[in-house]
Parts: structure tokens; C-alpha cells; sequence
């Protein structure tokens, strides 16, 4: 039978170090059948791990149904709330695409960091909760707004999947200590939270908010989101339901997922590249924390 395989290169990632003093590896594998549908009761004896070019022995091969957790911030200053309505069409069209079993929460970052609409998978309640999002004269707080949602995460004992989706601006000045910066990388990274950024640039398409900008970039890399630029509220309309629908993905991937253990080679690497060959045909992919 086709041994279908993968490989996850951990690239420069200081805090894969951590791995070093385990002796026993874990990762998380997403497959699916050449139809697209999920494959289900994989045995352990279908992987085969291999780091750094060493077949490791698979342990355990757990299938997991964790959710998916999602925390909408929206600037709601005057950039992307004047006018209002293509903000609340978009975050509508975001909401209703959502699966069911989904929790999702809405939080407004003008002139601070507040809920709208705490965790549930009520649609009703959420949908509610967008006509109580006005604009304000204030500027959102970006980075403050990020670090909270990364501390709730960091805090949250019950598992899943987490990710954070930031419609923010390039408008005020963004503040911040090293250890609080360093922190919320930290908290992306440890809990693998997708982290998808939106930055309306208004519409002039200023160049300000550099670092708005460079930590939107940074984040979505380091987590596997996607950021974006835009110009002005109107493209909230359309643009909001696109990330709705790569939301739609991953929670397809995140919600047939295994947890491989295995036994790490006797000297790992700092940053070992890990991949996986499974007795089965279809599309695989790996990740550290299970964020797909």
C-alpha cells in the first residue's frame, strides 16, 4: 500500500528548544482521503514519525474532537466603523458562516479593550451583539487588545483550538514593553493560536501605523493567519466573510485530528525538521499545537 508522507520544518523558531529536554514528541496530523473526507481510526502502527531522518516509534495515536475557539476584536473607531454598515454586513456574514459547535466572542478595542458578546456558540446572541458595536472617536488598542486575547487563551484550562481574528487600523501610536511583546509572541507560539490580521489603511492608503503593521505581519506569520491591507470600511463587506470562509477550513481540518506521540531520537536536534509517513492514501498535514 502508498505511503503517503510529510515533512514540518520548525525553521527558526527559538522556542522549539523546549523540546529538547523531552523525551517523548507529540504532534498533531490532520488526513484527509483523495475525496477530501476525513480519515477516521488510525491505528498507531499506520504512522510513522521520522525526525531529523530517525523512524521514531510511535506511542499513541489519539483522535481528537476538541473546538474551535474564536475571539473577533474589531476596531471600531472611525476607520473602519463610519460608515457602520459594511462593518456589521461583514461581521454578520462572518458569523452565519460558521459552523455549528464553533464558540466564538466579540470584543471592540475603541477606546478600549471591552466585550461585546462573551464565549458561546449562540449565533443569535452574537449576531445580536454586532448592532451594539458603534463607532467611536477614540483609536483602537491594537497591541493591547492582542495581548488580552492572547492571556485568555493562556488561561483557558478547557481544550481547543484557539485563534484570534483582529480587524484593526493603521491609525495612533502603538506602545509597549519588550517583556509584554515578548509575552504575547510567547502565548501565539505555546498555544499555537492562528492569528489572522486585517488593517484598514483608510482610505488614503496611509503608511502610518508601522507598528500596527510590522506586528500584524509578524503574528500572522509566526501562527500560519493571513494578514491583509485594505483601504477604507466599504471593503469590510466583502472582506470579513473571506476570512470566514478560511476560518471554515481549518475548523474543517482542526475537527478530525490525531495527537501523535512518539519517542524522540537519543540527541534531537534545536530545531528539528519532523515528518510523517501514514499506510494510508490521502492529504496529510502536521503541526505543533494543532492549529491547521
Amino acid at each position: 500500500m502508498r505511503r503517503w508522507a510529510f515533512t514540518l520544518i520548525l525553521g527558526a523558531v527559538v522556542l522549539a528548544a523546549p523540546l529538547l529536554a523531552q523525551k517523548q514528541g507529540q504532534v498533531f496530523m490532520s488526513i484527509t482521503s483523495p475525496e477530501g473526507k476525513p480519515v477516521e481510526g488510525l491505528a498507531a502502527d499506520e504512522v510513522n514519525i521520522i525526525e531529523d531522518g530517525t523512524e521514531c516509534k510511535t506511542v499513541k495515536v489519539e483522535a481528537l474532537d476538541w473546538p474551535t475557539k474564536v475571539q473577533l476584536l474589531v476596531d471600531n473607531g472611525r476607520t473602519n466603523a463610519d460608515p457602520i454598515n459594511p462593518l456589521r454586513a461583514g461581521l454578520k456574514a462572518f458569523i452565519d458562516l460558521m459552523p455549528d459547535g464553533v464558540e466564538l466572542s466579540m470584543y471592540v478595542t475603541a477606546p478600549s479593550p471591552r466585550p461585546v458578546v462573551k464565549p458561546t456558540t449562540d449565533k443569535q446572541k452574537l449576531l445580536a451583539g454586532i448592532a451594539l458595536i458603534t463607532p467611536d472617536n477614540g483609536v483602537g488598542q491594537f497591541f493591547d487588545a492582542l495581548l488580552e486575547a492572547s492571556q485568555r487563551v493562556d488561561k483557558d484550562k478547557v481544550p481547543g483550538y484557539a485563534m484570534i481574528v483582529m480587524l484593526g487600523s493603521s491609525f495612533g501610536v502603538m506602545q509597549a514593553q519588550d517583556r509584554d511583546f515578548q509575552k504575547l509572541q510567547t502565548n501565539v507560539f505555546n498555544h499555537g493560536i492562528t492569528t489572522h490580521v486585517l488593517m484598514n489603511m483608510g482610505t488614503g492608503g496611509s503608511s502610518g501605523g508601522g507598528g500596527q503593521v510590522d506586528l500584524g505581519i509578524n503574528l500572522a506569520k509566526l501562527s500560519g493567519g493571513r494578514y491583509e491591507n485594505f483601504n477604507g470600511a466599504t471593503r469590510l463587506a466583502t472582506l470579513l466573510p473571506e476570512i470566514g470562509k478560511q476560518v471554515v477550513e481549518s475548523v474543517g481540518r482542526q475537527s478530525h485530528q490525531y495527537r501523535i506521540t512518539y519517542e524522540r531520537p537519543a540527541k534531537p536536534s534545536e530545531r528539528p525538521a519532523i515528518g510523517a509517513a501514514v499506510k494510508r492514501q490521502g492529504a496529510i498535514k502536521l503541526s505543533l499545537q494543532g492549529n491547521q
